[in-house]
């Protein structure tokens, strides 16, 4: 039986190893943040149904319940039903890399699992910040609840994020499924310095994590990386998903010319949009 000792030691090794394949070379903050937190008092008692990282959907059942089975960069299976996944740290720690949390900041999570991405991000804003997170699935929500209980400054709240009433200002956004817009109640709310991480994704949750910015009344975007997300309830529209698919079929995978998020239709500068909605345009580089 490993002792506690050994449990620190296997997610030190875990969070250091993900300083280098993420990488982290922002805030080393996260790094700290993935060595801190118990992976498995989220994922539950082993064994885990983990995916190959070569082969995403090719699930396979760790050989043991021993904790250095999770404590790699392996994407774990919450429901193999639904498609739902606990998240893969590398992806996460690079992502909450470039938000620049810092502590006494306010976050709002669009996702929150069991709760343990959830825990990351606590610790990243510390006792004196706010984690808003909500939960479309009534299920996952009681679980993270009971999870992060001993988070004074994490609410999870069972519902639709886009439709959170009376938001406070927030410094991050981060969504851990995929829209296809920016919903208005977020947006509104941010901060003067404030960013969010949405995936961005087409018909087939495939597409790019979009990393928005704040610079008084215009939002620079680019994309991070290439990603896949289970849709988004209530931040999809059918005719965005399928302008999002075209303009994700013409990059190629390839999503690197991004300037910025416009609210509304461009009527003038159509030539210089990467994508065009009756809600949105995103302009080039």
């Amino acid at each position: 039986m490993p002792t506690r000792t050994d449990d620190g030691e296997a997610r030190r090794w875990f969070a250091e190893d993900l300083r280098v394949s993420s990488p982290v070379v922002h805030n080393p903050a996260v790094i700290d943040a993935f060595a801190k937190v118990p992976r498995e008092e989220y994922l539950g008692k082993g064994p885990w149904r983990i995916h190959s990282r070569l082969q995403v959907g090719a699930v396979h059942t760790s050989p043991t319940a021993t904790l250095h089975e999770i404590y790699h960069d392996v994407l774990v299976s919450l429901d193999e039903k639904r498609g739902l996944n606990s998240g893969l740290p590398s992806l996460w720690a690079f992502v909450f890399d470039h938000l620049n949390i810092a502590p006494g900041q306010t976050i709002l999570q669009v996702g929150a699992g069991v709760g343990y991405f959830t825990a990351i991000l606590a610790e990243l804003t510390g006792s004196e910040g706010r984690v808003i997170a909500y939960e479309i699935d009534e299920e996952l929500a009681r679980r993270a609840q009971s999870n992060l209980a001993h988070y004074a400054h994490v609410e999870v709240i069972s519902g639709d994020a886009t439709q959170a009433v009376a938001l406070p200002n927030l410094d991050v956004v981060v969504a851990f499924a995929g829209v296809t817009h920016v919903p208005e109640r977020w947006l509104s709310n941010l901060s003067d310095v404030g960013r969010m991480a949405l995936p961005f994704t087409g018909e087939d949750q495939w597409g790019f994590m979009m990393l928005l910015e704040r610079a008084g009344d215009t939002f620079p975007v680019r994309s991070l990386v290439p990603c896949g997300f289970y849709h988004c309830g209530g931040a999809r529209r059918s005719e965005e998903e399928e302008a999002l698919t075209a303009a994700l079929k013409v990059a190629r995978g390839k999503v690197t010319d991004l300037a910025q998020y416009h609210r509304g239709r461009s009527d003038n500068c159509i030539e210089d949009a990467w994508l065009v909605t009756d809600a949105y345009w995103i302009s080039k580089a």
